[in-house]
């Protein structure tokens, strides 16, 4: 009975036609045959991609076709080259375009699309490359968060500011409630004439740092002899990664106040660092502070009103963690992840609107409710509606400025903060253009509006302002 089975499976597979049982499609593998690839790069001018291939039908078309890891969104490009059998291709992303900007850290993935004139395709291996910034022989301290690159000051410069990123990590997942979700990179320059060379052509002269969330990475100018004030904004800038990871969508962000407040809490969890202490001190004592609703948008320009601004949205992060606690604030930032508007978060997380959580601060403080307002004690999470306004829209940027006379009160000094770069709001946030592309793009540059975020350098910015006013009066 067996060996009647077997014969009539023979019989079946010897009579059905060839075509029901296709051959796999290895005929663009046969006619296609890859002969060199390579890939060149110089930090901030270029990274050039060559390939040589020949086929048995002339190729008549080459893509070269590139990601940045950890992004959805795929570049696709055409490469130079003259269409025969055997072909010399070459595709260029020109780094002096700002719209062009990779910072160092970036990681790439590429490959290759060719097909020739009979339909044959072939499409290469998928190659990885971490590009750096090659001018510099970086030492690297790393685990599996973070690692950090620098290059003067030493070991124990660099270990300094290793270790104190991680305590900054371990603050955020347990105080606030949020966990690294990749790996980031921190690249630590020299002084401010290196950091100028390594950002983008697009950058101010007073960009004293950049933070690329999309990237997974901050670039930042600390001199050796500045570690004390490179420690906390380190801290700061890295803090901003930490919170996109972990509440980017593509709907809304966070108020500013709140995105602020915790990057200035994690410098320092149990008082306002002396750079904020003073001002926001005075603000309460004249009952002169902001309120939230102007804090949910971009700070004021003035240097002393965005001191206030920073100090305050750091004192209102650190009350609610110790009125609401770290799972409140952590169900707050989950809501936030989603896209809802500021008020319904604060509600459904807090039992209070924004007016509400300010009032009930400023009663802490022993100053009175907002006019027109109507204080709220702390309680746990409330379902009812409540009215809410709609956030605006928050730029994409934050740029530090470092005026002249706060340069001469430094010698070398960075300016502070960092500019946080971020792609295009769109349905998929990953998918802005900025790369010459045929089809679909992900070439993510660094530009964007601007946003002033100057913490850990106002001080020097307010004293200098004092000191202007005094000599022109």
């Amino acid at each position: 009975m067996k060996r009647i089975i077997q014969l009539i499976i023979f019989l079946i597979i010897a009579l059905v036609p060839p075509f029901i049982f296709p051959a796999s499609d290895v005929s663009g593998q046969e006619a296609i045959r890859v002969t060199d690839q390579s890939l060149d790069s110089n930090f901030r001018d270029h990274l050039t991609f060559s390939l040589d291939a020949e086929s048995t039908a002339d190729i008549v078309e080459v893509d070269l076709l590139y990601r940045i890891v950890g992004r959805p969104a795929t570049s696709r490009n055409e490469a130079e080259f003259a269409p025969g059998s055997s072909i010399s291709a070459e595709f260029v992303i020109d780094q002096t375009k700002p719209e062009n900007y990779f910072p160092p850290g970036t990681e790439l993935e590429y490959w290759w699309k060719l097909t020739d004139v009979e339909g044959n395709e072939l499409k290469t291996e998928r190659e990885k490359v971490l590009y750096l910034d090659n001018r510099y022989d970086w030492q690297t301290l790393e685990n599996d968060r973070l690692t950090l690159y620098w290059y003067e000051g030493g070991d124990s410069f660099g270990q300094a500011l290793f270790d104190r990123a991680n305590v900054a990590l371990d603050t955020l997942e347990n105080d606030v409630g949020i966990a690294l979700e990749e790996p980031i990179k921190i690249f630590i320059y020299a002084n401010h004439g290196d950091l100028l060379g390594a950002i983008s052509t697009s950058s101010q002269e007073w960009t004293g740092g950049q933070a690329f969330p999309n990237y997974g990475v901050v670039v930042i100018g600390i001199a050796p002899s500045q570690l004390n004030w490179g420690l906390d904004a380190t801290t700061h800038e890295m803090t901003h990664l930490v919170i996109h990871q972990a509440t980017d969508n593509p709907y809304g962000d966070l108020p500013r106040w709140l995105d602020e407040g915790i990057a200035v809490y994690n410098e320092n969890q149990d008082e306002l660092d002396d750079d904020f202490r003073a001002i926001f001190e005075r603000a309460v004592k004249d009952d002169n502070l902001m309120t939230l609703r102007s804090l949910s948008s971009p700070f004021p320009a003035d240097p002393m009103e965005a001191n206030l601004a920073y100090g305050q949205s750091g004192a209102v992060v650190k009350f609610i963690i110790d009125s609401y606690g770290t799972e409140a604030m952590a169900h707050l930032l989950e809501i936030f992840s989603e896209g809802a508007i500021y008020d319904e978060a604060l509600q459904e997380a807090l039992g209070v609107d924004t007016d509400g959580l300010d009032n009930v601060f400023r009663a802490s403080l022993e100053l009175s409710t907002l006019p027109g307002t109507e204080a709220v004690a702390p309680t746990e999470a409330d379902a009812s509606e409540q009215p809410v306004d709609e956030p605006e829209t928050a730029p994409e940027e934050e740029v530090v400025e470092v005026e002249e006379v706060a340069e001469a009160l430094a010698e070398e000094a960075p300016a502070a903060s960092a500019a946080t770069e971020n792609l295009a709001p769109a349905a998929d946030a990953s998918a802005e253009t900025t790369e010459p592309v045929v089809a679909e793009a992900d070439n993510s540059g660094s530009g964007g509006l601007s946003l002033p975020c100057l913490a850990g350098f106002l001080p020097l910015l307010a004293l200098g302002w004092v000191l202007v006013r005094k000599h022109s009066t």
